[in-house]
């Protein structure tokens, strides 16, 4: 039970760690304080960890739903694992491959591996976010009578869904997008606080126990 605890505690703290990196990043990009395209290391080397953090917090989260609604966050975690794999290898082979060569000029705005609005990439960067409001989604309602806070954390941050899918091809919606900078760290902080709440009395049971 404690190693549980630890690893969904850790995990949620590293995922709100990871999107308030991105979020500052995000914020001072839109502020041009930081140049193009160094910008997207600070975007996506974040982003990058973020998404094993985010998937090990939601396989915990399967074993802390009871019994009966496990299936919800079973669901919650395969859309998990298809958005790890999915941002996973776009911020992997930006960082390492597209990012190098857009510094050194050696690649043109025509590229198909470019990272930017309405390229392929970026379709594929919010596929990737519209499987991770769908694994908040269904997680949301394992925990819709026990934990009400994480059960609504979960829950906001999975009714983004659409208007993530919208702001590729509406750029009005990419800020209204932008909630997910509350919306997700607010899932997260509540994730850390129930592992937080059973490590704590698994070790006062512990306690107890041997006195």
């Amino acid at each position: 039970m404690m190693k549980l605890s630890a690893a969904g505690y850790w995990s949620s703290v590293l995922s709100i760690f990871f999107a308030i990196a991105y979020s500052v990043a995000q914020l001072l990009s839109e502020a041009k304080l930081i140049p193009h395209p160094q910008d997207l290391y600070w975007l996506l080397a974040p982003s990058l960890l973020l998404a094993p953090s985010f998937l090990v917090a939601m396989i915990c989260l399967y074993f802390k739903a009871d019994e009966n609604k496990k299936l919800f966050t079973a669901i919650g975690v395969a859309f998990a694992i298809l958005y790890c794999a999915d941002v996973t290898l776009v911020y992997f082979s930006q960082l390492t491959v597209v990012i190098p060569a857009q510094l050194k000029n050696t690649i043109n705005e025509k590229q198909v591996l470019l990272f930017d609005r309405k390229t392929f990439l970026m379709a594929v960067d919010c596929l990737g976010y519209f499987f991770m409001s769908l694994s908040t989604l269904f997680a949301a309602f394992a925990f819709q009578k026990e934990n009400k806070w994480l059960y609504r954390g979960l829950l906001y941050n999975g009714l983004l869904l659409p208007v993530l899918i919208l702001a590729f091809f509406y750029p009005v919606f990419y800020y209204v997008g932008a909630l997910w900078m509350i919306t997700f760290p607010l899932a997260m902080v509540n994730a850390a606080k129930l592992f937080n709440n059973k490590a704590e009395l698994s070790f006062k049971m512990k306690l107890s126990y041997e006195h």
